[in-house]
């Protein structure tokens, strides 16, 4: 008795750890939210929480278990939330203007909305989007990659290798891999055609847990393809990225030619002088004018200089120019390469008597042997440009830690969000800081900036899709509209005395389409548009523009015009302030620009006058040329 007593004792002991495991499991998904301002408090504390919003948790029970799941294995890495909003939290989800038909999983980021999650409703999916949820859709959810074998660790590999009869390719990449988002759909599209044929499998090796996939197989750079046959590598694929090419090497499997072996420059005859870490410093203090170029063997760059480079020197020894081109390869002379700080490839570096003079920056031989006739030390580069948040100015810059706080403060508050590079933002900056100037003595107006290329998260958050992108906030959340008005200090201060006041477009500032042959393009249709092999004349205009609105009777006049005349041509236009992201792209700064498109190509600019006549004997003429 006495024996079973204890036994019994010792299974009850060691069920405890299980019930504790099991309740904290549990509460690692907070089900106990139902106030607004606990809700709100959790967003403030927390800057990746995803929500479960239930009207009922009865029907909700697989996705609830599902969530849970996902809750335990991104322990740390962010929150989740559960809301019963048949119960007590009605009110909070009523307020939060959130009425799901059965559940919807929110996503909230840095305290705000973020997106509607929707990826597949597994726990692998809900995991990977918690781990990056701004990022990219992991591969194996692309319904594109469908008939690729996606791995997700090393013994599912193992696996696959020794039982697969069927010829096998696996490509170990990366997500951030340039090259391996290049050939991704061309690798898919191949799994497709290859079908019942070859399986074609992937494996993100950079995972943490799959580092030691990476050393298992001598992974060493991305993508890296292997080809197996009955559990044994035969081949590294080194053909072509694209489809044909891998559909071709999987129906005819072939080891890759053998790479011929580049000799060293040092071996070449030319008349160019190849230091080493010893002869560097006698020659240099006996040459009165010496140009070195420090290289790398690998490097493209280098290669292309150096037929120049060769050519230069032997053009100095023909006409008699004195001085001596060297050349040290730095990944072998490490030493003097070090010495001369070169981070990069080629560098290239003028001395005298063994004095380091001053950097070259010449790749031409013209040019070389142009600066050897009479070396003199090159002007200065322009002095850095100075970023926009260092100026002196009325506009505040913001970032994502200021950006709430300081617009909840205000009643109106203008807000550009740029890119440093973009030339409209450039050419708009000036104007906006004008406009703000007019407004530093009113407490209750702001011109605000954010830039985008630092503030990724804050763009994102903000539906930032093109630049500049120009929004009005009053009190942050209260008002929230996009500008769309002119860009010059007189439009942004007219907007800013009333930015509730709404203007009625005259019908003049309309572009009446009507029965003309316009064809109107946006960011959507533009490029599927001009596609056509009919030869189209785009004008990129804005509503505003004035040499705009004196353009278009003389546009739609010449369209109607060739219509009329039977000529095969194409006449459209592109609103460039509600169509930020082809503006940027076709780098439209100024209105308005026309331009002809024949198959999807830029052909020309249309720099003629902009009478009906002249557009309409620069569209025959260029009809002419097609034919």
């Amino acid at each position: 008795m006495k024996y079973i007593f204890f036994l019994s004792l010792f299974v009850i002991l060691a069920e405890v750890p299980y019930y504790f495991a099991k309740g904290a499991d549990k509460n690692l998904v907070i089900d106990n939210v139902v106030d607004i301002k606990d809700f709100k408090k959790i967003l403030r504390t927390k800057t990746n929480v995803l929500v479960c919003f239930s009207s009922s948790l009865k029907q909700s029970v697989p996705v609830v278990q599902v969530f849970k799941e996902a809750a335990l294995a991104i322990k740390g890495l962010g929150t989740m939330i559960l809301v019963d909003c048949s119960g007590e939290a009605k009110k909070m989800c009523k307020k939060l203007k959130v009425s799901p038909e059965t559940y919807i999983l929110k996503h909230y980021k840095m305290g705000e909305f973020n997106k509607d999650y929707d990826r597949k409703e597994t726990v692998t999916s809900m995991v990977n989007f918690m781990r990056d949820p701004t990022g990219e859709l992991p591969w194996e959810e692309d319904a594109g990659a469908a008939n690729i074998v996606h791995i997700t660790d090393g013994a599912s590999l193992a696996k696959l290798i020794r039982k697969e009869q069927k010829p096998v390719m696996i490509m170990f990449y990366a997500p951030w891999c340039g090259f391996c988002k290049s050939l991704k759909p061309e690798y898919a599209a191949a799994a497709g055609e290859l079908q019942g044929q070859a399986i074609l499998a992937a494996i993100d090796v950079n995972r943490p847990e799959n580092a030691i996939v990476r050393s298992q197989y001598n992974i060493t750079g991305f993508p890296t393809l292997l080809y197996y046959s009955n559990g044994v590598m035969k081949y590294q694929y080194e053909g072509e990225n694209n489809k044909e090419g891998i559909i071709s090497f999987m129906q005819n499997p072939h080891a890759p030619p053998v790479k011929v072996v580049e000799s060293e420059w040092s071996d070449v005859d030319s008349e160019v002088v190849h230091l080493t870490t010893s002869s560097f410093d006698p020659v240099i203090k006996e040459e009165a004018s010496l140009l070195i170029m420090f290289y790398a063997p690998w490097c493209g760059h280098c290669k292309r200089m150096k037929p120049e480079y060769e050519k230069a020197a032997a053009v100095m020894k023909n006409e008699g120019i004195s001085g001596m081109l060297a050349a040290v390869d730095a990944t072998k002379e490490q030493a003097v390469a070090s010495k001369f700080s070169i981070k990069g490839y080629p560098t290239v570096k003028y001395f005298s008597y063994g004095e380091f003079k001053f950097d070259v920056n010449l790749r031409e031989s013209a040019k070389i042997v142009e600066f050897m006739t009479n070396p003199q030390e090159p002007l200065p580069p322009p002095p850095a440009e100075v970023s926009w948040s260092e100026e002196k100015s009325d506009v505040v810059h913001l970032t994502e830690a200021t950006f709430k706080p300081f617009l909840k403060k205000k009643k109106h508050v203008l807000v550009m969000f740029y890119a440093p590079w973009c030339g409209h933002c450039k050419k708009a900056k000036p104007e906006f800081t004008k406009a703000a100037e007019s407004f530093k003595d009113d407490p209750k107006v702001e011109f605000a900036a954010v830039d985008c290329t630092t503030q990724h998260g804050l763009c994102s958050v903000n539906d930032v899709k093109g630049y500049p992108t120009i929004k009005y906030f009053s009190y942050y959340s209260k008002s929230v509209k996009h500008y769309n008005g002119g860009r010059t200090s007189e439009d942004f201060i007219k907007f800013m005395i009333d930015p509730e006041f709404v203007p009625v477009k005259k019908e003049a500032d309309n572009w009446i389409i009507g029965d003309s042959n316009i064809v109107v393009l946006n960011d959507d249709s533009f490029k599927k548009e001009i596609s056509s092999p009919t030869p189209t004349l785009v004008m990129f205009y804005a509503p505003w523009c004035g040499h705009c609105k004196r353009m278009k009777p003389q546009f739609t006049k010449a369209a109607d015009e060739l219509k009329a005349e039977g000529v095969t041509a194409r006449f459209a236009i592109f609103d460039c302030t509600e169509n930020p992201k082809i503006t940027e792209e076709m780098d439209i700064s100024g209105y308005p620009t026309v331009k002809l498109y024949v198959n999807g190509k830029f052909v020309k600019d249309y720099t003629g006058n902009r009478s009906f006549e002249d557009l309409k004997s620069f569209m025959k003429t260029k009809l002419k040329d097609e034919l």
